[in-house]
């Protein structure tokens, strides 16, 4: 388009210029063309200016929102907002009841945030501290920021009642279900995991698992219940992401590529995550405390003895005295890893011995009548078993 236009002038100054003044040499003639041209084109390189950030109008899927302890992972309320999804905007919702505010951030390019019953939940006892069974009030804008500068854009306020819920966790049962696991892809069957004794947020399951996928499901002998997944398929076994996904779908797994001994620590608190770790057996174990022969000698405890074909067990028998154990990985440190049980001064019923890297909390078990006894201790299962001869 230039280049003609280009021309076009030429011609006409040219022939002006040969009856005016016939000796104007080109040069001079070319400069005063383009000085035209580029004088008449200014209007058409002008840039439009650019539309002002909106956060666009936010709406909710609706007003009033009775909190379902029993379906933590099911939807509780969907919020919703008109402006366009762009690459170089961030969303976030900014939640208040009172003088107390959480802020909610919303994944790139989505236009809306839906909220479980446990998540909301959440908010309204925990962070706002609303009174559970009594309906409050929520407000509720939509925030987009610029993500290469500070410019920021706020949406409408919109208010919501919320009844909340008891808190605590949002299951007390949990399984695990796949190849992976002993009782492999039976759903009316599958392995289940143990709540942490230390913290009923958290489930454990310590096992020698094959080679392939796992997923936790909530309910047994249905496959259309609820999972706690990996947000993507097959991540890495180092990756502590986990997402409660309703229904099972997208149907992602865990995947174990190396058989062998694990310890899978999955936590379902309001920020929920997982620990897979390959385990490796402590070569020896001991006993010692004022119950036990060599008393609290740490540098030359009461040995425990390996259990053949079974890396993970260790067992002692003989006399013990009324007093207290707790049992370390090694010798000649107090500041070592011990297997405890999970409160101090347990007796000989107490089934848990759970790993505590450091000896802190100072746990230990409680002989109350002196005699003869077997102790089983399965490091990988972190379990025991005190039985009196």
């Amino acid at each position: 388009m230039l280049h003609m236009k280009l021309r076009y002038h030429l011609t006409i100054l040219n022939r002006w210029c040969k009856r005016q003044i016939p000796l104007v040499p080109q040069p001079v003639l070319l400069f005063f063309v383009v000085l035209f041209v580029v004088v008449s084109c200014k209007k058409e390189l002008k840039a439009p200016a650019p539309a002002a950030l909106d956060a666009g109008v936010l709406s909710a899927s609706k007003d009033t929102v009775n909190i379902d302890a029993a379906n933590p992972g099911s939807e509780a309320v969907k919020f919703s907002w008109t402006a366009p999804a762009n690459s170089l905007v961030a969303y976030s919702l900014l939640l208040s009841a009172g003088n107390k505010t959480d802020t909610v951030r919303v994944p790139q390019n989505a236009s809306g945030k839906a909220f479980t019953n446990s998540e909301l939940n959440n908010t309204a006892v925990t962070k706002f501290g609303l009174s559970v069974g009594v309906i409050a009030e929520i407000k509720v804008v939509a925030v987009a920021s610029v993500t290469i500068n500070s410019n920021t854009a706020t949406s409408n306020q919109i208010t919501i009642k919320v009844k909340p819920a008891p808190t605590g966790p949002p299951y007390t049962k949990l399984w695990i279900v796949g190849d992976a696991t002993p009782n492999g892809w039976d759903i009316n069957n599958p392995n289940k995991m143990h709540v942490d004794p230390l913290n009923a947020f958290q489930f454990t399951y310590n096992e020698v698992l094959n080679a392939g996928e796992f997923k936790i499901p909530v309910a047994t002998g249905n496959w259309s219940a609820d999972f706690f997944m990996p947000p993507v398929n097959h991540p890495a076994i180092s990756s502590t992401e986990v997402k409660l996904t309703p229904g099972g779908q997208p149907d992602n797994k865990w995947l174990i590529g190396t058989p062998g001994p694990y310890k899978i620590l999955l936590n379902i608190s309001s920020k929920p995550s997982i620990k897979i770790t390959p385990f490796t057996p402590y070569p020896a174990l001991w006993m010692v405390g004022d119950a036990t022969p060599a008393g609290w000698n740490i540098a030359a405890p009461t040995p425990m003895t390996p259990t053949p074909g079974n890396p993970y067990e260790f067992t002692y028998t003989g006399a013990l005295t009324a007093g207290e154990f707790k049992i370390p990985t090694a010798v000649g440190n107090w500041s070592t890893d011990y297997f405890m049980p999970p409160a101090n001064g347990a007796g000989i019923a107490e089934t848990n011995a759970i790993f505590i890297a450091g000896g802190n909390p100072d746990n230990k078990w409680k002989i109350t009548d002196a005699g003869n006894y077997k102790i089983t201790v399965n490091q990988l299962t972190e379990t025991i078993a005190i039985e009196k001869k």
